[in-house]
């Protein structure tokens, strides 16, 4: 019986109490979801890149979700109530990281790499406003891509993935995608964990996670140096067996940016897929990094 379906997986219930099966699909999503393809067989690319990361994590004391595979495209996870949360870390700045910072300085020639792992926060449903709504409002990104995403572009006035400070009080939502006026959130909304909690997944899990996938990549030489892990991005959620907050979903080629001798131009990522690259190109690199991952 599937209990839910996502863009790019499905959720499956399991025979064992307390865990779940999580199906990949066949299936590539970018431009906040407005561009959509299937490329048969990486379903199976996406779900070893996905064990190899578990298990390593697993092995350095990360607590996660995954139980273990059980078919090319499938695994077996603890069930958890996952928290609307995208949990980003990143060595370099790239991507929507320079539009909010637009006096940053990060080329293809020279990309700035930051000192000390960068953490951020994103919220997984989108903002409304104005004048689509009376006020702001969030709401699940499959119901704002029922309503708002026509003909592959969205509607001016929903923000998808919204960036997410943390305060004491409240939790304050912007646009990814421009520079950030503290005092001009799209919404303020109820914090969905406590400071004590936040400042644990920055600590326990965000930065530990980076550090071990991140030394994991730089030991894989390519013809081109070293792997560089620039950025990725996780999901937590609270086991229901335990309580505790776990590391779960996926991580594959979806949730990084991975360059061979930190050269953005020999991204191995889904960046090629966003950037319109040859299907053919994108089944090829996803297969290679099945490949890379079985080295970890």
């Amino acid at each position: 019986m599937v209990i839910c379906e996502g863009k790019t997986k499905r959720i499956v219930k399991s025979e064992n109490e307390g865990e779940v099966i999580i199906e990949t699909k066949d299936d590539l999503t970018g431009g906040d979801a407005a561009k959509l393809e299937t490329i048969e067989g990486i379903s199976a690319h996406k779900t070893k890149q996905t064990t190899d990361v578990f298990t390593l994590l697993q092995k350095n004391n990360i607590e996660t979700a995954f139980v273990k595979r059980i078919s090319d495209n499938s695994f077996i996870c603890h069930d958890c109530d996952m928290l609307p949360l995208e949990l980003v870390m990143r060595r370099f700045a790239w991507g929507s990281y320079l539009k909010r910072e637009p006096n940053l300085v990060s080329t293809i020639e020279n990309p700035h790499r930051f000192d000390e792992i960068k953490t951020e926060f994103f919220h997984k449903h989108a903002v409304v406003v104005p004048p689509l709504t009376s006020e702001p409002v969030q709401m699940p990104e499959g119901d704002a891509r029922a309503k708002y995403l026509k003909n592959g572009v969205w509607e001016k006035g929903v923000y998808t993935d919204p960036l997410l400070i943390p305060s004491t009080d409240k939790w304050s939502l912007f646009s990814a995608k421009v520079e950030v006026d503290p005092n001009n959130p799209l919404l303020d909304i109820e914090p969905v964990l406590s400071e004590s909690e936040v400042k644990d997944l920055i600590e326990g899990i965000m930065i530990p996670t980076f550090s071990i996938l991140e030394k994991a990549w730089s030991d894989i030489e390519t013809g081109s140096g070293p792997v560089s892990l620039v950025d990725m991005k996780i999901e937590v959620g609270r086991s229901k067996k335990t309580g505790k907050i776990v590391l779960a979903d996926v991580i594959d080629n979806d949730s990084w940016r991975i360059w061979p001798g930190a050269d953005p131009s020999k991204q191995l990522d889904k960046q090629c897929f966003r950037e319109d690259h040859p299907l053919n190109e994108v089944a090829e690199n996803y297969q290679l990094v099945a490949e890379l991952t079985g080295q970890f």
